[in-house]
């Protein structure tokens, strides 16, 4: 703008030298005069010459750096757009992998926390045969101990009562009495123990 300012004073001094001095009869706008348009071209060639040398051109070089920071600012966002587009589809493809190995990390804990706990009802079920098959063991023993001591003692009754009978005289009847009592208890003993 600077440069501009003395190019247009410049070229209204010679617009000013080439309409020359005022007539006092009054000038005729219409007839044409060679004078006149020779300076007229002169003036024009200057003033152009003049404005393209020191207004056009860095009119045009800003216009162009213009041009061409506009150009690169368009790019540089062109790019960023290209590189958000770009890390929001890594960033959706990051979440899909984290959902998918989140899902995978309870599926697993699911499933371990399900063998866990098949296991515990396992060694349980287990525990509890074990208790059953010891306290059936226990039965049984102190079922044959009883049955021992039955036993024992109906020896001891017998004994006892065959005591009694050899001492008084015993008659075919009696005898025959005591057999049938002796393996009658004998019957029911088995039967109990078999029940």
């Amino acid at each position: 703008m600077r440069r501009a300012w003395p190019a247009g004073v410049l070229a209204v001094g010679l617009l000013a030298l080439a309409a020359g001095p005022a007539r006092a009869e009054g000038p005729d706008i219409l007839s044409p005069r060679f004078d006149l348009t020779i300076w007229s071209i002169v003036v024009f060639g200057v003033l152009f010459w003049v404005l393209r040398k020191f207004a056009w051109k860095p009119m045009l070089e800003g216009l162009q750096k213009r041009e061409h920071s506009i150009q690169a600012a368009l790019d540089e966002s062109k790019r960023a757009q290209e590189e958000a587009q770009a890390l929001r589809l890594k960033f959706q493809q990051d979440m899909a992998e984290a959902e998918t190995r989140a899902r995978a990390v309870v599926d697993e804990a699911q499933k371990r926390a399900q063998q866990s706990g098949d296991d515990m009802i396992a060694k349980a079920r287990g525990e509890i045969q074990t208790e059953r098959e010891r306290l059936r063991r226990e039965i049984d023993l102190a079922k044959d101990n009883a049955l021992k001591d039955i036993w024992a003692q109906a020896a001891n009754l017998s004994t006892m009562v065959s005591t009694k009978v050899i001492r008084r005289n015993l008659s075919p009847d009696d005898h025959r009495r005591l057999v049938d009592e002796a393996m009658a208890e004998m019957k029911d003993a088995a039967a109990q123990r078999q029940g």
